[in-house]
Order: C-alpha cells, then sequence, then structure tokens
C-alpha cells in the first residue's frame, strides 16, 4: 500500500484552490440599472389597447397580454381564416416580443431583488386568466398536425415557436 504525505504547505495550496473554485462558481447578482431594467407596465402591457391585426381579429400588442393574445390566436389558427399566413407574422412578433425581454431585469419593490424580466413574464403569463403555462402552451401550438389543410401552423411558424422556447429556458 503506497502512503502519501501532505505537508503544511500542501494542504494550504489544496484548500485555497477549492475556495477559489467555489468563488468562481456562486452567480453572479442581477443588477437592476436604469439601462438594462424593464417596468411592471411595460412587462404587463395595455390591457385595452386592441389593434386589428386582420379584418375579423384584433389583439393587443404589449406585454404579457399582447403575448396571451399571439398565442390563443396561434392555438385557434384553423377557426381563424383571415389569417393567411399560417401564423408565420404572429409568431415572428411573439419570438420578437420576447427576445426583448431576455436581457431585461425587473426590479421586484416587495423583496427588494432585481430578477430576471423573463422569469417574470413566466409568472405573469401563468397568473392570467386565459395563460396555462407560457411553455405549455407554445409546446400546444407546436404539437399541432401539420396537414396539407391552409390554416395549420407552417413549418417556419413551429421553427419560430421552438426559438421562443429556446429563448425562455435560457439556452
Amino acid at each position: 500500500m503506497k502512503v502519501i504525505k501532505l505537508t503544511e504547505s500542501d494542504i494550504k495550496k489544496i484548500v485555497r484552490r477549492v475556495i477559489s473554485e467555489e468563488e468562481q462558481v456562486e452567480e453572479k447578482k442581477q443588477r437592476c440599472l436604469t439601462t438594462n431594467t424593464s417596468s411592471l407596465d411595460e412587462i404587463v402591457g395595455d390591457s385595452d389597447s386592441f389593434k386589428t391585426y386582420a379584418p375579423s381579429i384584433t389583439k393587443r400588442s404589449g406585454g404579457i397580454n399582447g403575448i396571451v393574445d399571439t398565442l390563443d390566436l396561434l392555438k385557434t389558427i384553423r377557426l381563424n381564416n383571415d389569417i393567411k399566413d399560417k401564423g408565420e407574422h404572429l409568431s415572428y412578433e411573439l419570438l420578437h416580443h420576447l427576445y426583448k425581454f431576455k436581457t431585461r431585469n425587473y426590479f421586484d419593490e416587495t423583496s427588494g431583488v432585481c430578477n430576471e424580466a423573463m422569469e417574470k413574464i413566466i409568472e405573469l403569463y401563468k397568473e392570467n386568466e386565459h395563460g396555462d403555462e407560457l411553455v405549455k402552451d407554445i409546446e400546444k401550438v407546436l404539437s399541432l398536425q401539420t396537414k396539407n389543410d391552409e390554416y395549420t401552423p407552417s413549418p417556419r411558424t413551429k421553427e419560430y415557436l421552438k426559438r421562443c422556447l429556446m429563448l425562455i429556458k435560457g439556452k
């Protein structure tokens, strides 16, 4: 059997190395600055400003309310004959809207903590009366059968939605 003897200086080197590795592993705290922070009003969006999207379709365009309306339209795309592009524009708008909040933070005034805006979006979407869970609702649209029907989501729509999922999951 081989015996390894450690000197005191060897032990100190090992301890320093382990401590320095632990310090590097610690997560960096989010910093809320005016340049990277979104307000709660910006995240929620205006609940009363409906805009005409197509001749018989109105939807809200900003914040959680816009995300809810967009996903509702995508989930019921077969019922909306006025959407001629098979949801490509809607899914692109959703991707662009989520991307806007990807690098943003949100300052929670009640706890005094700075969090990622995407976490707040997921939380508020879940609390919305029409939203289930953001990831699940996107996956519902992705699981819609693609047939040669003109009212099912197109492959491009599904690709945009896959990118939305990657943004939400942080990949």
